[in-house]
């Protein structure tokens, strides 16, 4: 029996050491691991400040800028407002223009046309006579 016990104690101390050296393999993996993860994440924070930094700076931009908008936009808005205004009156002059002085011309340059063609005729009348 005694000799039983002895290989089964030999048995489950080579089981023990093997164990062990796995153990410590897989230990050693983790640590591996752990340390990647490290400085993956030290890269990433390294890489993350000045993204940071920069998103502030741009916020800190559009605040200023959405402040000016913000101040201005009355300002905008008058600017617009006499925009249409002028743009309504130059409609509304050409419309009359159309209306009123138009046949006018239209009607001058009539009667300039037939005063030419009598002119003309006139005086080709007058050119016949010997």
């Amino acid at each position: 029996m005694d000799s039983i016990q002895d290989i089964l104690l030999l048995i489950l101390t080579v089981g023990g050491i093997a164990l062990s050296i796995v153990l410590i393999s897989a230990i050693v993996r983790i640590n591996r691991l752990v340390e990647q993860i490290r400085g993956d994440i030290q890269r990433l924070a390294d890489e993350a400040v000045p993204t940071l930094q920069k998103s502030r700076e741009v916020a800190a931009r559009t605040e200023d800028a959405l402040s000016v908008i913000t101040d201005n936009r009355r300002s905008i808005s008058t600017a617009v407002e006499n925009v249409r205004k002028v743009t309504e009156n130059i409609y509304r002059l050409e419309q009359i223009l159309q209306e009123q002085l138009e046949p006018s011309v239209v009607g001058l340059a009539k009667r300039l046309a037939g005063l030419r063609t009598g002119v003309e005729s006139f005086l080709a009348a007058w050119r016949r006579k010997p």
